[in-house]
């Protein structure tokens, strides 16, 4: 008896896990506010951050099943896609098409604001990694406006927008930190966060209230 209850349990989360629609995440398009953060942020790709931490938090959900970047990535370097057309919703169909999932999400950054807010700090750390530039107490804004896509009809089904802020060290030499913006205490990793969450929190609630997912 035991055993027929746990191969039923077994059988009713394949079925639940078979039943989660598969989304792709493209990398966010990051083209409106670019010109404004490059001198500070350096050349690390903000939409490739975003595209990750999108994914992180929608896995946490157990809603969708979720395609892997890497092997995303691999079909725009093989299908020879721009970086120009990432928020682009035909662009963004045929990518789905090729990835073989049932939607697609894409997003464009909107803000991504660092403000200093007080007095700086006056000794960093070498194990923090930073450049020698210090570090200040910042306020940061981010926004985000995210859509999600019918593969097979190219309609965008839903659009949801977030915003968020928060206080935190601003890094005196932001290049040298390693390429990403997740878990630190910076402002601008926080308010990242925030947006995300939020953006999160909107989409699946709007996705239900369509029917789209459970």
């Amino acid at each position: 008896m035991k055993k027929i209850l746990v191969l039923l349990v077994l059988l009713v989360a394949t079925v639940a896990a078979q039943n989660r629609p598969k989304v792709a995440v493209l990398e966010y398009d990051f083209s409106p506010i670019g010109r404004n953060v490059g001198w500070w942020w350096g050349t690390y790709d903000i939409g490739k951050g975003f595209q990750a931490l999108v994914e992180d938090k929608l896995l946490d959900q157990g809603i969708f099943r979720i395609y892997s970047r890497k092997f995303l990535s691999k079909i725009l370097q093989e299908q020879n896609f721009q970086t120009s057309d990432r928020a682009d919703p035909a662009t963004a169909v045929k990518i789905g098409k090729l990835a073989g999932v049932k939607y697609i999400i894409v997003g464009t950054v909107t803000k991504f604001e660092q403000k200093r807010k007080g007095g700086g700090l006056g000794f960093v750390t070498k194990k923090l990694g930073f450049g020698g530039g210090g570090a200040k107490i910042t306020e940061a804004r981010v926004a985000l406006t995210t859509q999600l896509i019918d593969v097979e009809t190219g309609e965008i089904l839903l659009s949801v927008k977030s915003e968020a802020k928060d206080t935190g060290i601003a890094l005196g030499a932001i290049t040298s930190v390693g390429g990403g913006f997740f878990g630190g205490q910076n402002s601008i990793s926080k308010a990242s966060e925030k947006a995300v969450d939020n953006m999160v929190v909107k989409l699946v609630n709007k996705a239900r209230g369509l029917g789209i997912i459970q």
